[in-house]
């Protein structure tokens, strides 16, 4: 969550996922509605990280958008509890898949394992219908 004049007293990581600057990194824009805000934030999160969050199984590679490690004590305490994190929110299969991948490449240093994809500021107006 953005720190300084406008910042929240308390961490609300799904805040992150309906905060849009209009660029390719960024959540789709979305309208939320006073009865549901929670339910479509949790659906703004899951569908961020299905589109955001990459495994190259051959590569051994985790790829997580730079969104998330900008933001990482908003989620977690380190990037290890970040990927626990991120496992916990992605649909079963795919948070398993996470978890093969990082269990195969356990030689390497996570830093091997784990690549940040820079944050893409090229505009894309992204709306959520």
């Amino acid at each position: 969550m953005a720190h300084g004049i406008f910042e929240l007293e308390l961490s609300e990581p799904l805040v992150t996922f309906a905060l849009s600057c209009g660029s390719w990194s960024s959540p789709a824009v979305r309208v939320y509605t006073a009865s549901q805000v929670e339910q479509e934030l949790e659906m703004a999160k899951r569908e961020y990280l299905l589109a955001a969050v990459g495994i190259s199984s051959i590569r051994e590679v985790i790829g997580i958008p730079k969104l998330l490690d900008r933001y990482l004590l908003d989620f977690a305490k380190d990037i290890e509890s970040l990927l626990d994190w991120i496992c916990l929110q992605l649909p079963s299969e795919l948070g398993k898949e996470v978890i093969k991948c990082l269990e195969k490449g356990k030689d390497k240093l996570l830093s091997k394992s784990l690549q940040i994809q820079p944050y893409k500021f090229r505009f894309r107006y992204l709306l959520h219908t």
